[in-house]
């Protein structure tokens, strides 16, 4: 089967669990910028990665396929010792990264301070949440998890290991009463705990981003990882991933790369003033 087959098939496959977990019911979000960000409040350690990239994570696996999108990829897959969660009660995710001989990996470099990122959103595209996980002795990774409502969520594993950068993605099932929400609509600006965030593209794959608070320009963003800030890319309908850094330059301004054509909802990340804020748009892109 061509990679192409494979991934549909695993689309299609998702499809009918999503539409297995939804019943009658809504759940309400908090608004087109809504992000529950947890486990933000800590500063780049040491071994961060300098501000200011320009490169991005996990674009594509080896055969093609779109980062995240499957459990396993690359000679590597990801297995969790629990999927099941109930709404608003916290609870342990623990998981391994195994390589092609079913060995649990062990060692990871550093990428943007750690050594390894879970991003966990649900499949509407909502609930975001970008935790930093710790690897025990035995090589295992856990981190509290809270997952506020009912849904099907996606928790991707963003990591560094001989060499290569990869992205592993897993389902976590919240049962419940759940109804989809339609994606939000495009939009220049959006809000994150009182502030306003505008995105504009200064050329077809450069987006900036310019941050205001009560109608002030804010200039004084704290480092965040080790950069000035930080764009997670999920596409609508596959989730495919894409995390970028900022390139190296004054300001917020992001490099996409060979963007794959889709709608995708982008979540920025920035520090002020020690705290950590998410603010979410939706954005088409052709090429």
């Amino acid at each position: 089967m061509s990679a192409g087959a494979r991934v549909a098939a695993f689309v299609a496959l998702l499809v009918v669990v999503f539409a297995a977990a939804t019943v009658a019911g809504g759940v309400l979000d908090p608004g087109a910028g809504d992000a529950a960000t947890a486990g933000h409040g800590d500063a780049a350690g040491p071994g961060a990665a300098t501000a200011g990239h320009g490169d991005e994570h996990a674009g594509a696996g080896a055969g093609g396929m779109p980062a995240g999108v499957a459990a396993s990829q690359d000679g590597y897959r990801i297995v969790a010792e629990r999927t099941r969660f109930q709404a608003g009660r916290q609870g342990l995710l623990r998981f391994r990264i195994l390589d092609a001989a079913d060995a649990t990996v062990r060692t990871f470099e550093v990428e943007q301070a750690r050594r390894l990122h879970l991003i966990v959103v649900r499949r509407d595209l909502r609930r975001f949440q970008h935790l930093h996980p710790t690897q025990g002795s035995d090589g295992s990774w856990s981190v509290p998890l809270t997952l506020p409502d009912a849904g099907v969520y996606r928790a991707f594993a963003d990591f560094r290991t001989a060499g290569a950068r990869h992205t592993l993605g897993i389902d976590i099932f919240v049962p419940g009463e759940f109804a989809p929400l339609d994606l939000p609509p495009a939009g220049r600006t959006a809000h994150a705990n009182g502030y306003d965030v505008t995105v504009q593209s200064r050329e077809p794959l450069v987006l900036t981003f310019s941050v205001a608070r009560r109608g002030v320009p804010v200039t004084d963003l704290d480092p965040y990882l080790g950069a000035r800030g930080h764009l997670v890319m999920l596409r609508d309908g596959d989730l495919a991933y894409r995390h970028v850094h900022p390139l190296a330059e004054p300001g917020l301004a992001f490099h996409l790369g060979s963007s794959e054509p889709g709608t995708y909802r982008l979540f920025l990340q920035f520090r002020h003033r020690g705290r950590v804020h998410t603010a979410a748009f939706t954005r088409a892109f052709e090429r």
